[in-house]
């Protein structure tokens, strides 16, 4: 159902486009993926770890001769399973439905479905995997049900337009404005606190045909791992000390 509804929202944005129909329903579609997985991983995160904290079936788990450091990490990979074959499925319903879209006319920029595509596809999970792990940190140390879901909403939302809104802030001409100047030292502390996910959206290569930059994705991708592992391991500290009563 998510999938149909992601489809016929990009179908829909090529339809109302007047100028390249394809390159507007896939941009649209590749948005609507990310938010619908980003609210799927919150969901899951939730289901898989918050619930047995709250339903407190998660003292059975402990019973059984499996570290807590493994049961989290457990837990982990189930959930960025899950959000591989999303990904996956709706990756592949978006390129089958852009690639019978009939347009009037070729695009003098074509959509690329190869390569650059499955890139486009990779930097998406590794966004999502990214908005696991925090949730999961959340759900390790919550006593609230559902601080894991709001506070996650918060932290995608603030982690992807970190970059652009630095990009903007920083811009010939923008000095001196008043979002200059109350918005840019926060986003500096910021900066140093949350992971630049605006440099996971690589939809431009497929977009547009871009060349690939090796180096710059290199590092993005090393950046999402390395913070997933910064969370993972304070989850693993914090769930390691939590008493349940």
């Amino acid at each position: 159902m998510i999938a149909t509804a992601v489809i016929f929202i990009a179908w829909l944005a090529a339809n109302f486009s007047a100028r390249q129909p394809a390159t507007v329903a896939l941009d649209v579609g590749l948005s609507g993926i990310r938010l619908v997985l980003m609210l799927m991983a919150l969901f899951w995160v939730q289901e898989l770890l918050g619930k047995d904290i709250e339903r407190k079936s998660l003292y059975f788990v402990l019973a059984y001769p499996v570290s807590r450091g493994v049961y989290l990490a457990s837990r982990f990979f189930a959930v960025a399973a899950l959000l591989a074959l999303g990904v996956l499925v709706l990756g592949l319903a978006l390129g089958a439905v852009l690639g019978v879209l009939p347009v009037s006319y070729s695009q003098p920029t074509p959509i690329h479905l190869g390569g650059a595509y499955a890139l486009v596809l990779l930097g998406i999970w590794l966004d999502l995997l990214v908005i696991a792990a925090f949730a999961l940190l959340l759900c390790s140390l919550s006593t609230t049900p559902f601080l894991p879901l709001i506070l996650g909403c918060f932290f995608a939302l603030a982690a992807r337009s970190l970059g652009v809104s630095l990009q903007y802030l920083l811009a010939p001409g923008a000095e001196g404005t008043a979002e200059a100047t109350y918005l840019l030292p926060v986003l500096n502390v910021a900066q140093w606190l949350l992971p630049d996910l605006s440099r996971l959206d690589w939809r431009d290569l497929s977009l547009y045909g871009l060349p690939v930059p090796w180096a710059a994705l290199g590092w993005a991708a090393l950046m999402a791992l390395g913070y997933c592992g910064l969370l993972l391991a304070l989850a693993t500290w914090k769930f390691k000390r939590r008493e349940f009563i």
